[in-house]
């Protein structure tokens, strides 16, 4: 099984650059991540499990801008691999630790982000 190795840090960096620090906005922008990265790790998790390569690839691409959002920069990497390697629509086992550890530090951020959620 696949381990991360370092703990899943959130940084809002971008998400404060874009939302000119307006909360509400961030909130709104936030939440809605949280739906669409769930979204697509399922996504993911399914085209996975069914050697789907061209939905491996249309979750990861899509992850990835949301990753940015969420402030998962470690996890948006994870998401740029996968999106490059599957640009073939070619099934690549070997990405396997990629996958896991997308799906592990969405597991580990998830509350993490639904936590701050609730504080804005």
């Amino acid at each position: 099984m696949y381990n991360i190795g370092t703990r899943i840090n959130i940084d809002l960096t971008y998400l404060h650059s874009v939302s000119g620090g307006d909360a509400g906005f961030e909130k709104i922008l936030l939440t809605s991540a949280l739906a669409d990265i769930q979204m697509n790790v399922d996504k993911l998790k399914t085209a996975w499990q069914n050697q789907d390569a061209e939905e491996v690839g249309n979750a990861a691409h899509t992850l990835k801008s949301v990753m940015v959002i969420a402030g998962l920069p470690q996890l948006e990497q994870y998401c740029k691999k996968l999106d490059v390697a599957f640009r073939d629509r070619l099934f690549h086992a070997e990405e396997s630790n990629a996958v896991m550890a997308i799906i592990e530090g969405w597991t580990e951020a998830k509350p993490k982000l639904e936590e701050l959620i609730a504080v804005y």
